[in-house]
């Protein structure tokens, strides 16, 4: 504890030191976009830019490892420190065996700072009110990006603009900076979100597409995805590794568990570059949002066919399942049936052989409609079949306590209002 202790007082009162250009630091008056994060009281750009804490994937502050591909970790910062003289909203840390790959400050982010709330804006109030708060992250937004280019600008010589994403709705562009062994990629993007992204000299990213399935051919890949497909002496069959998201209190549930289904199908694009290119409205909801634009052109990035079913199609579904390629679904969802899902989640970590229960006629009448325009809707990721039990396997974007849920297919049958299925 001493010793914590005494390292946190060294990090306080130690000016910057070394090769770190002092414009970097900003006046140290950064002040919290949402002061209600939880702060870690110290200045971590200098940390940020040591190398050796990049080989040993260990930076100063409370971090929590978040769900990742075999073979890859992801970590996140649990309270936020400052950081290149403004306190950000997050901070991620993404890397492998040989070290962090890639480290993302975001300073500011849509998702975060306007929240979920249902239906969005109703009332005259509420509007009114969405559109003050719109103005004020317009100028956060403004602010920010100035204060970041202006500071790199000076410490890094001018930047050189440059975009990622072969597609036009993905593509995202920055300004990128070269400081020492390190490149710094701005991106901001507008009515959404500002972020820094870091990586080592050389190993910036150039797309979204993930190398090893870049080099891959469609047989390759197909033979990748099959190998995923767990099965089980009942003949139960799930895909394994597919990476978990945290959807938290943001509108982004169609976004997070594409995020999810496509990171295992090799595309690298985050939760935020996502969500960025959805266009979502800031409302507090998806409604505007271009969501099947956006599935349609990750499916493109990939070189693989989407194609969207306005119901649930057993065969078909099972037949993506068996080849090892997830399927998304939007459903509709009521608070007594999500509860009864996560009670029997828990319920099959004392006891696995639990399945649920068939749904009377009585039960089926009362689920949502998928039809009904209006009532809370959600996505899922479906993962895996139960032929024994009649039961779909499927992820949440609400982290790995999600993973695995189940679920009848006949109330699937019932909720689900569109399936994204993804080809070779």
């Amino acid at each position: 504890m001493k010793r914590n202790c005494l390292l946190l007082a060294l990090l306080l009162a130690a000016p910057p030191v070394g090769a770190i250009p002092n414009v970097f630091f900003g006046n140290g008056a950064g002040i919290p976009i949402i002061p209600a994060f939880p702060r870690f009281r110290a200045d971590l750009t200098e940390d940020f830019l040591d190398e050796g804490n990049w080989q040993a994937q260990e930076f100063p502050g409370p971090w929590r490892d978040e769900p990742a591909l075999e073979g890859e970790t992801a970590r996140r910062m649990e309270a936020v420190p400052m950081a290149f003289g403004e306190v950000p909203m997050s901070v991620a840390a993404f890397g492998d065996s040989g070290g962090v790959r890639e480290l993302v400050i975001s300073f500011l982010d849509a998702g975060l700072y306007f929240g979920y709330h249902y239906g969005g804006e109703q009332s005259r109030e509420e509007r009114e009110a969405g559109r003050a708060r719109r103005q004020e992250f317009s100028q956060l937004h403004k602010g920010l990006s100035r204060r970041l280019s202006d500071r790199l600008g000076k410490g890094c010589g001018r930047g050189v603009a440059g975009s990622i994403g072969r597609t036009s709705v993905l593509r995202s562009e920055f300004v990128e900076y070269r400081w020492e062994g390190f490149v710094l990629r701005l991106v901001a993007r507008p009515d959404h979100s500002v972020a820094l992204h870091i990586y080592r000299a050389g190993s910036e990213p150039r797309s979204f597409v993930d190398e090893e399935f870049a080099e891959m051919g469609r047989r390759d890949r197909a033979a990748k995805f099959a190998a995923a497909v767990e099965r089980s002496g009942d003949g139960e069959l799930v895909i394994r590794g597919l990476p978990m998201c945290t959807q938290g209190e943001t509108p982004f549930c169609g976004v997070h568990s594409l995020a999810m289904a496509s990171r295992y199908l090799g595309l690298t694009a985050s939760p935020n570059d996502l969500a960025g290119s959805a266009g979502f409205k800031n409302t507090g909801s998806a409604a505007g949002s271009k969501l099947v634009d956006l599935y349609r052109a990750v499916g493109s990035e990939l070189g693989m066919r989407v194609s969207v079913a306005p119901s649930f199609d057993r065969s078909r579904v099972l037949r993506s399942l068996e080849a090892g390629v997830p399927v998304v679904v939007w459903r509709r969802v009521s608070l007594e049936r999500e509860i009864a899902h996560r009670r029997l989640a828990e319920a099959r970590k004392e006891d696995p052989s639990l399945a649920p229960p068939a749904l009377s006629a009585a039960e089926i009448g009362a689920l949502p409609p998928k039809g009904a325009r209006g009532t809370p809707s959600h996505a899922s990721v479906l993962t895996g079949f139960s032929p024994e039990t009649d039961t779909l396997v499927y992820a949440e974007p609400w982290g790995e306590d999600t993973r695995d849920r189940r679920m009848r297919i006949e109330e699937m049958e019932a909720t689900a209002y569109a399936a994204f299925f993804f080809k070779l």
